[in-house]
């Protein structure tokens, strides 16, 4: 059965989109631990100038205030004219596919920037080993990005860590919140999808904690937190 919220879903999206939240999350965000991470388009390069100059488009890391870049510098965001997805073993058209839909900012990867040659220039490119397609509607993602999976743990009381949620680019605790994905707007197939997913490659979600009154076992309810969904994210299957 597909989970629903028990917020009514204008005050959620007031919370999601709060500018407070926003500021409590990039207060407390520590720097990124690794020289690859998980990054999303902020916008497609426009400017006119000489590929492999330009082109392509800007990312940074989730949950990050900067990014590290392909010559080493931290930066808010940073360019990439062209995605490696070689680890993979897509053929060209799956990765063209791909790349059309995380330019546009409906996917995020794992992996890393790098110089690669190109002809006579050197280019800023996207290696990665990971790759996620987007589930939902096509409105920019709100919250703190985490991976959701299914802890394997069953329980005849709760509260119960069903589910472990761990903050993408940061080492922080492992938190156990409830799931729901009814804020997304993606359809009832594809959240079914997604909590199935939960118990085995996880799924990639965007939102917020938030504390909730959950139904007890024993009656009435108790207290509890949910991860309130703007966004998530399975497997790229392009």
């Amino acid at each position: 059965m597909i989970k629903r919220l028990t917020l009514s879903a204008c005050s959620a999206l007031m919370l999601l989109g709060s500018p407070l939240l926003a500021t409590a999350q990039n207060a407390t965000t520590p720097t990124l631990q690794t020289r690859d991470g998980y990054l999303i388009v902020t916008r497609v390069d426009t400017r006119k100038c000489a590929y492999p100059m330009c082109g392509g488009y800007f990312v940074k890391a989730v949950n990050q205030a900067l990014t590290r870049c392909a010559d080493g510098s931290m930066q808010k965001e940073c360019h990439a004219v062209q995605l490696n997805a070689n680890a993979l073993g897509w053929t060209s058209d799956q990765r063209a596919a791909f790349d059309a839909e995380f330019a546009q900012g409906h996917a995020l990867v794992r992996g890393l920037l790098e110089p690669a040659p190109a002809g006579f220039y050197t280019a800023d490119q996207l290696t990665i080993t990971e790759a996620w397609q987007g589930q939902g509607l096509r409105n920019k993602p709100l919250g703190s990005f985490y991976s959701v999976k299914s802890t394997g743990i069953v329980c005849i009381t709760a509260p119960c860590p069903s589910l472990a949620a761990t903050k993408l680019n940061v080492i922080a605790p492992v938190l156990n919140p409830d799931l729901d994905l009814g804020l997304t707007g993606a359809s009832d197939k594809q959240i079914q999808a997604g909590y199935e997913a939960l118990g085995s490659t996880g799924i990639l979600a965007v939102g917020a904690i938030v504390p909730v009154r959950l139904p007890a076992l024993t009656g009435g309810t108790r207290k509890g937190s949910k991860l309130l969904a703007s966004e998530f994210y399975l497997p790229a299957k392009p």
